[in-house]
């Protein structure tokens, strides 16, 4: 059948009005904050500063699911998957998820739901006579299937046409069967699609025959119907899809057959041909395909394929990996990748892990970017057999594509084999993508080495889920796991975080990368740490779905587990709100879909209430740092004010000095000028009584009486003089005093009993010394307890130091808000393990 979307643009922007889009959740679309009106032309545009951006999910997801029906909670089997896993979080200790319980237990119980939803879609196939069709991951009525919410199709489609078409598995085969009983076929063959980590990973699961059975757990291909389990975030989850696939070529293409076709012109010789029976050739068999296929009837590899997609939402979510993380999401497993550069002891790796490889662990190879002896650049290999005899090393690998394969020593026909090795190792000449190496090319030509340690029904899990706020430095936080195991044996420890291959699209703007060490408990600061993580699940160093460590004897006890880190942003990626405000309209029902799974993925460590604690903090700080802004400001003001006071009162002191002076002056100026009056009028009397007492007819008696006259007034003159002299005196050291007097305020002047004298107006002085000019700051020597600004440090003495807010200016206007959900996983041989969160008492969660 046709494809819907054939000529659906790339970004979703719109819908077909034909199709109506269906809703498998009651929801209400809230649409993105208005735009404010155009502003007017004519008016110069103001430059006004760019919104914040939040990094937060869960506000914006309830504003998109702002009206939900309590219904949804119990028959949408997401929903409802979410609400158990809230109760279960609600229900242990600390604020994540906490689960003890048998390696196998999650799977055996991902299993029993697959194949009880496997036979409750089988009995209603039967009873309707119809075969399965799948609702949610449809191939024919949307291209939600291909495309991640951004729009972006799986990179091949990008130089190869979409699929035009989609038919069932009897329908493209006269004879399938899900996968041959000759045991695990070598005829894969890599399709349109850049999963060959993804292929490498299956490859190598299908060389220890009862894993992939432990992958398809439930089918019926009469109805069409295939149930699939995968391990994610430290459980297993199952699948559920019908037998509907992508094809090459459509019913409604045109196809010719050209012959000298030259690719740059697009022209050639055009043949005659039958065009049913053409279209037929190419809709039959594998090579009809347009994804993963084996090269016989086999259906096993693309329907894992797509249930693989639509696990993660769609196939373009499954491009680029590590084939470690692959065969850990098939098997459960703890993934590793080793640097061959890394290994000390080269003969000891063979020995204790290659050697062990479909028993012990699983392995892949990673090859160097430039291709090499037939080797694929940057391409993903399964490693399927290790053979040794004397000092001869081998290993057996396989190409996802099906073809192109090592070119070295051992390789198809090459010298080194004889008849007697071909028996020994049942090899067989041929382009079908197996070949042999030595184990020194293969440590020469793969720098990454995929690892992965199997785990039987023996081993106990024990995992903790919690959530941290990660700081712009890098160092190890005050938050931290800590467990106790109760018998001596071995341990595998794993600190991992969601994969967000899960809902691309909401990742977000940071990325983290994860590191631990193990202590004893109460010795991290005087011991050396036991064990640290060593393997990353993959190669990449920004981005760390898990690092892992393992001991092989560890002694009963509690032991503390300390982790750092680093989280890097990338400022023009889109943030998980953006998002959800930008696909509500144009892909709501993938926003829908991927929403789910992120809600479920990080429900674990209980990121809502993390989200909800962030910004009660934040509440919380903003308003502190704004009480302390207000109570700076009423102290400068306070400060301001009692400098405005003081300088007030010196200059009202000064000024009563100053005019003090002046009335002083002038009174001694008056009581000179009366002296001076006084004196005057006190000659002319005496003069004029000399004149009148005296006798004129008498010589001698006028004689005597003229001198008599006179030394009276040489002696009036005398005192005269003596007195202006002494006047003189005064007024001198009265200026002098005056030149001394220094303007300040009197510090006791409001102890004193003695009230001050009033300051003398304008009218106790004469006309001839002016009145005194007002004084002002400028006239006095600068004092910087007085004169200088106000200072916060200018406090009461009973008034105790605050201690203000931290806030970092580097992010005011983008705030750093790297949240991170995390899970310590620990693996134990026949022991009981404990896992519990120990935060700090202001990190705790309410």
């Amino acid at each position: 059948m046709r494809t819907s979307f054939r000529f659906a643009p790339v970004h979703m922007a719109e819908s077909d009005p034909s199709q109506p889009e269906p809703m498998p959740f009651p929801i209400r679309i809230v649409a993105d904050p208005q735009a404010p009106p155009p502003s007017d032309t004519s008016q110069p545009a103001s430059k006004s500063s760019p919104p914040k951006r939040s990094d937060y999910f869960f506000e914006a997801w309830e504003k998109y699911l702002s009206i939900e029906p309590e219904r949804t909670k119990k028959f949408s089997t997401v929903a409802k998957k979410i609400e158990e896993e809230k109760a279960l979080v609600a229900s242990t200790p600390g604020d994540g998820l906490q689960r003890q319980e048998n390696a196998a237990k999650s799977w055996e119980q991902a299993a029993t739901e697959c194949k009880a939803k496997v036979a409750a879609i089988v009995q209603e196939c039967r009873r309707l006579n119809q075969k399965y069709r799948d609702a949610v991951f449809n191939l024919e009525a949307n291209s939600y299937c291909l495309q991640n919410l951004a729009g972006r199709f799986p990179n091949a489609i990008d130089s190869v046409e979409s699929p035009p078409w989609v038919k069932r598995v009897e329908d493209i085969f006269d004879d399938p069967h899900f996968m041959n009983n000759s045991g695990p076929a070598p005829d894969v063959h890599q399709g349109n699609s850049g999963d060959c980590w993804f292929l490498a990973s299956l490859l190598a699961v299908t060389a220890k025959k009862e894993l992939i059975d432990k992958v398809c757990v439930a089918r019926d291909e009469a109805c069409g119907v295939y149930g699939f389990v995968f391990y994610r975030d430290g459980e297993f989850v199952h699948e559920v899809i019908d037998d509907k696939l992508y094809l090459r070529v459509g019913d409604d293409d045109d196809l010719a057959v050209v012959r000298n076709w030259d690719r740059d012109e697009k022209r050639g010789l055009s043949l005659t041909h039958d065009e049913d029976k053409l279209k037929t050739q190419f809709q039959k068999g594998d090579e009809a395909l347009y994804f993963s296929h084996c090269k016989s009837n086999e259906t096993w590899l693309p329907l894992i394929e797509k249930a693989y997609a639509k696990a993660h939402g769609d196939y373009a979510a499954i491009e680029g990996g590590y084939a470690s993380e692959g065969i850990e999401d098939l098997t459960g497993g703890v993934a590793a990748v080793i640097n061959p550069e890394d290994i000390m002891d080269k003969n000891r790796f063979w020995r204790e892990q290659l050697s062990q490889v479909n028993k012990k662990y699983l392995f892949g190879g990673g090859s160097k970017p430039s291709n090499a002896k037939g080797l694929i650049g940057s391409h993903a290999y399964a490693v399927l057999e290790a053979w040794e005899e004397g000092d001869l090393k081998l290993l057996k690998l396989r190409n996802p594509w099906g073809n192109t394969e090592w070119e070295g020593d051992w390789s198809d026909g090459s010298k080194q084999w004889t008849p007697e090795m071909m028996q020994k190792l049942k090899h067989q000449f041929g382009d079908e993508g197996i070949f042999w190496m030595t184990y020194k090319d293969f440590l020469k030509h793969f720098p990454a080495i995929n690892r992965v340690r199997l785990f039987d029904s023996d081993w106990k899990v024990a995992q903790q889920w919690t959530c941290v706020n990660v700081p712009w430095t890098v160092d190890y936080l005050e938050t931290k796991f800590q467990f106790t195991i109760k018998q001596q044996g071995p341990v595998v420890i794993v600190l991992s975080q969601p994969d967000d291959r899960y809902y691309q699209g909401l990742t977000g703007r940071y990325s983290r990368s994860l590191h631990f060490r193990v202590y004893r408990e109460g010795h991290q600061d005087d011991e050396r740490w036991i064990l640290r993580s060593m393997h990353n699940s993959g190669n990449e160093t920004a981005f760390t779905r898990s690092v892992s460590a393992e001991l092989d004897d560890l002694e009963p006890g509690t032991y503390d587990v300390v982790f750092k880190i680093t989280a890097t942003r990338n400022a023009d990626a889109t943030t998980a709100e953006e998002a959800i405000f930008r696909y509500a309209h144009s892909a709501k029902e993938k926003l829908l879909h991927v929403g789910r799974r992120f809600e479920y993925a990080n429900t674990k460590g209980n990121l809502r209430a993390m989200e909800e604690s962030v910004k009660a903090e934040k509440k919380r700080m903003k308003k502190s740092r704004k009480m302390d802004l207000l109570r700076a400001e009423r102290k400068m003001k306070r400060s301001s004010r009692e400098k405005a006071r003081c300088r007030k009162q010196r200059i009202v002191e000064a000024m009563k000095d100053k005019r003090k002076a002046c009335k002083i002056a002038q009174m001694r100026k008056s009581r000179r000028q009366a002296q001076q009056t006084s004196q005057c009028k006190c000659a002319e009397s005496k003069s004029t009584q000399t004149e009148v007492g005296g006798n004129p007819s008498s010589e001698d008696s006028s004689e005597k009486g003229f001198l008599v006259v006179e030394k009276k007034a040489d002696a009036t003159q005398e005192d005269c003089t003596s007195i202006a002299d002494k006047a003189e005196n005064r007024e001198h050291d009265a200026r002098e005093k005056m030149a001394n007097l220094k303007l300040e305020p009197d510090q006791n002047g409001k102890n004193d009993r003695d009230p001050a004298p009033s300051p003398p107006g304008d009218d106790d002085y004469e006309s001839s010394i002016a009145s005194p000019e007002e004084l002002s700051d400028e006239d006095f020597e600068f004092d910087s307890e007085i004169d200088g600004p106000p200072s916060l440090s200018d406090q009461d003495a009973d008034e105790k130091p605050r201690k203000h807010s931290k806030s970092n200016e580097i992010f005011a206007d983008d705030p750093w808000n790297a949240l991170c959900v995390l899970g310590l996983r620990v693996y134990t041989l026949n022991s009981e393990t404990s896992i519990e969160v120990i935060k700090p008492e202001s990190q705790t969660l309410a």
